[in-house]
């Protein structure tokens, strides 16, 4: 992993000996200057195969995610636009590697797509502490008396004896998964209905809060967000996982006429991959990435009143399906994560060299 900006100095010494060793070399996301195309067409002329790394779609990004202004608005002013760059970047490679298909599917015109998931780090969901029915749950926060080394505190909420918590956490591009949904009102029925369930929020997300103060007083729990390397542990502690999806459809903007999906369904399926491994039950959005993973917990189509349905099946069925999720557990830390997947990653790109290596030969 070398910082983008620095390696684009393909004259330095230090830059040529890093990558000099490299027969593959993949740039992350932002490919849209003529300095990065520069680099990349640098390596492909020396026999490198050049690979882009995407996992957004940045063409139909809504006004609800930060990144907005940059790629649809073009803020910044860039010429050409922002879109139209990503477009030309792509076509200073050799192929695209994303965790959607979808992704792949809008670009089909422009590079070649290879699908690689996205797995989290076995280490991380090993030794995960899980909380007995009935135990109280807490609240993660850091004692940053020395912030080059800051303490786990881990603060029980008072009363929270015999919660169902039902929890999520993520990044700041996911207000419309939940506005869309029907996933709050959804809560909201069944907390009215069961006074055990609470809704636990995790991250700094706060442009929901319109939304969260609906719910009945004291059910809404925010956990502030945390590091990588804590993160499996908060999953842990949920009773019930959610995973919502805004299912409203979007042109793809790339030419493709792959416009039959929303923006979230060009997601991974990340989510479900987590609450797998931390043997957690779920409740998501029937939706394009969840499909082969949606039989280890309930897929539902949006809508408050299906998606209340859905988790009332958790809550009432919660002692079984704790059981069945332990169970898929063991299975998920024997396939879906980092260690478990190297191989194929490995035989991923020798696929992807040899079939680079015979379209240059076609070209020759």
């Amino acid at each position: 992993m070398l910082d983008m900006r620095s390696t684009l100095d393909i004259d330095h010494p230090a830059v040529q000996e890093a990558l000099g060793y490299a027969d593959i070399i993949v740039f992350q996301r932002n490919v849209i200057v003529k300095e990065v195309w520069r680099a990349m067409d640098y390596w492909r002329a020396l026999g490198k195969i050049v690979l882009v790394d995407l996992d957004d779609h940045y063409p139909g990004i809504p006004p609800s995610n930060p990144a907005f202004p940059f790629w649809r608005e073009n803020v910044p002013g860039l010429v050409p636009h922002p879109v139209e760059s990503l477009r030309i970047g792509l076509g200073h490679a050799d192929g695209l590697v994303s965790p959607s298909q979808v992704i792949l599917d809008d670009w089909r015109d422009v590079v070649p797509g290879y699908i690689w998931p996205n797995y989290p780090p076995q280490e991380a969901y090993e030794n995960l502490v899980h909380r007995s029915a009935g135990a109280p749950d807490a609240i993660f926060s850091y004692d940053m008396t020395d912030p080059e080394k800051p303490l786990v505190v881990l603060t029980e909420r008072k009363g929270s004896e015999n919660d169902i918590v039902i929890g999520w956490g993520g990044s700041i591009s996911h207000v419309d998964s939940f506005y869309y949904s029907g996933v709050v009102d959804g809560l909201i029925k069944l907390m009215e209905e069961n006074p055990r369930v609470v809704f636990k929020f995790c991250g700094n997300e706060d442009r929901l809060d319109f939304l969260f103060r609906e719910f009945p007083k004291d059910r809404f729990v925010r956990q502030p967000g945390v590091s990588a390397d804590h993160w499996p542990q908060v999953v842990a502690s949920f009773d019930i996982g959610i995973a919502p999806m805004d299912m409203r459809v979007v042109e793809d903007n790339t030419g493709a006429g792959n416009d039959g999906y929303s923006y979230d369904e060009r997601r991974s399926a990340l989510k479900l991959v987590e609450y797998v491994c931390a043997g957690v039950p779920f409740v998501a959005t029937d939706c394009a990435p969840y499909k082969e993973l949606g039989r280890f917990g309930k897929l539902t189509e949006n809508g408050a009143d299906n998606w209340y349905k859905a988790l009332k099946s958790r809550v009432d069925g919660l002692d079984h399906f704790r059981e069945e999720a332990a169970k898929n557990r063991k299975w998920a830390m024997k396939r879906l994560t980092q260690e478990a997947n190297a191989e194929k990653l490995i035989q991923l790109y020798i696929r992807i060299g040899e079939e680079t290596q015979a379209k240059r030969g076609m070209k020759m």
